[in-house]
């Protein structure tokens, strides 16, 4: 019998060990972005590339710390895994492989409302679980879901206001991509997504559930300062990924515009960031720029493809080491400390401090 290969330990490679092992429709989904160029997913990553960091060395970093909250709850990292929409089209059962790395691992996970499995089975993995809603047009089905989750014991709700629409890629269409044919989202069904979304369903939402509700696809300032005044516990500046709209703002060039509006109103307030973050000196970056924690999304989905839980395990753990690694090297010993980092960004050949 032929030994397993060692497992991927960059982002690059674990990227290739999925693309090596999923079909051409499964894989147009996992890896595809908005538009033909994928612009906004790629900017994603030279952004978060261009984020360089002071280190504040000589420390005594001796005793060292990883440990954080995450969506209120006690988390090995300041991390967590982002939603993501049928994992079972990238391994069986996919939704309930990384509930599982994540309770061995000991961070939070996200739960889609397309996930391919359902809430109260993904949450029964051990693995403290968001829920991740999208203003479905069915107001019952939504009061559901919500019911459910609360049910369920889940630490938070994340409403997404970046998706009115669906929107596919260039990839996608180009393979023939067909969402939801062999895998379906279980607990959405067909159900389609309102577009008439406004900032009065989501104060509506917030005081209709007992769990912290965080508005994840912000942006601007103001988007966060309204979530906030709503009544929001936090916000996710997020761009889906660069799955919505080809051109949307780089997340690692949001979150300081974002973090400065709601730390000049001085009130505890969570900051999480996702979209291009593949690496453990991305999450310290993330910290660094006002961020509270991060979410993982593609990387995961590479890991999962290569192994199920085992390669949802590789990809989480290398995150978590480099991320102690990068902390350590920065002369923090805690990921608050992180905070205090000084970040600047080099683009071309211009530099300044954010």
């Amino acid at each position: 019998m032929a030994e397993e290969p060692p497992a991927p330990f960059t982002p690059a490679g674990e990227e290739a060990a999925a693309r090596a092992v999923l079909s051409a429709p499964t894989w147009a989904f996992v890896f595809g972005a908005a538009g033909a160029e994928e612009t906004s997913k790629l900017a994603n990553r030279r952004a978060w590339d261009s984020v360089f960091l002071e280190h504040r060395l000589p420390a005594d970093v001796s005793r060292r710390s990883s440990g954080s909250v995450v969506f209120g709850v006690a988390s090995e990292a300041p991390i967590a895994v982002a939603p993501m929409g049928l994992p079972a089209q990238v391994w069986p059962h996919g939704d309930l492989e990384i509930a599982a790395a994540c309770a061995e691992v000991g961070i939070p996970v996200a739960v889609s409302t397309m996930a391919s499995a359902r809430i109260e089975d993904i949450a029964r993995s051990g693995a403290r679980c968001a829920f991740q809603l999208y203003w479905l047009r069915d107001a019952a089905l939504r009061r559901q879901l919500v019911a459910r989750a609360e049910d369920a014991g889940c630490i938070a709700l994340l409403i997404t206001v970046d998706a009115p629409v669906p929107r596919g890629s260039e990839r996608e269409r180009f393979v023939g991509y067909r969402p939801g044919v062999d895998v379906e989202p279980v607990m959405a069904g067909s159900a389609e997504i309102d577009p008439s979304l406004s900032w009065p369903d989501i104060e509506e939402l917030i005081a209709s559930t007992r769990l912290p509700v965080y508005v994840k696809g912000i942006l601007s300032p103001e988007a966060a300062q309204r979530a906030q005044a709503a009544g929001a516990a936090g916000v996710v500046v997020s761009n889906h990924g660069g799955r919505q709209l080809d051109c949307a703002l780089p997340t690692a060039l949001a979150l300081p515009r974002v973090n400065r509006a709601l730390h000049a109103t001085d009130r505890g307030f969570d900051v999480v960031v996702d979209s291009g973050i593949t690496t453990g000196t991305d999450v310290v970056r993330a910290l660094a720029l006002g961020a509270s924690s991060v979410l993982i999304g593609r990387q995961v989905l590479y890991g999962l493809a290569r192994g199920g839980m085992q390669g949802v395990l590789n990809v989480l753990r290398r995150i978590t080491e480099e991320f102690a690694q990068t902390l350590t090297m920065t002369g923090c010993t805690t990921p608050a400390e992180a905070a205090n980092l000084h970040p600047h960004v080099i683009d071309a050949d211009q530099h300044h401090g954010i």
